[in-house]
């Protein structure tokens, strides 16, 4: 997409954020709000428990988003992986999104349930169905989000760059300019 200075992917585990949850959620193509009906509805017919992913699933995940941002040669400015969502602020991407997010969501999926099935826990699906990619178009923008980001892993006791494969923008510690103010933007 022209002028796209970055896309941030936001994916949930299967089941952890239903139509009709308090935060809102996507149908149609439309954002709807609370439900809870709706909510308990979606939960009563999910044929399988919610997925959370334990500390060693988070580690695998992370690992197998570094080695295909490594293979496909693609640049992360800020990620974290949280037991029920993950954040991935990409560079913009010389592939369709679509594409690169099917990658992803495929290799780490088929990495944790072969591994879940050896161990006797059995699981059908890792991701939420969908793709949620936001397109970033101005340095505001891409310094909230990559912000955004890094207080999820600061949080929960990581460094705000924990992988390396993550390429900053900026350094975490380093105090920035905000567009305008004397000087080029980030």
């Amino acid at each position: 997409m022209a002028n796209t200075q970055a896309i941030h992917w936001i994916a949930t585990t299967h089941g952890t954020w239903l139509h009709g949850d308090v935060r809102g959620s996507w149908r149609n193509g439309k954002l709807i709000g609370p439900d809870p009906f709706l909510e308990e509805a979606i939960q009563q017919r999910m044929a399988h428990d919610a997925v959370v992913l334990s500390p060693g699933e988070i580690v695998m995940v992370a690992c197998e988003i570094g080695r295909t941002v490594i293979e496909q040669q693609q640049r992360v400015l800020a990620a974290t992986i949280q037991p029920t969502h993950l954040h991935l602020v990409l560079a913009p991407l010389r592939e369709d999104v679509k594409k690169t997010i099917a990658r992803f969501m495929k290799r780490t999926a088929d990495l944790v349930l072969a591994v879940r099935h050896q161990c006797g826990k059995p699981c059908l699906h890792l991701w939420t169905q969908g793709q949620f990619p936001v397109f970033i178009f101005d340095d505001d923008h891409l310094c909230n989000a990559i912000d955004y980001v890094r207080r999820h892993n600061t949080r929960c006791g990581r460094s705000a760059d924990p992988y390396d494969w993550i390429d900053p923008l900026f350094p975490p510690d380093q105090p920035r300019r905000k567009p305008g103010q004397n000087g080029p933007a980030i």
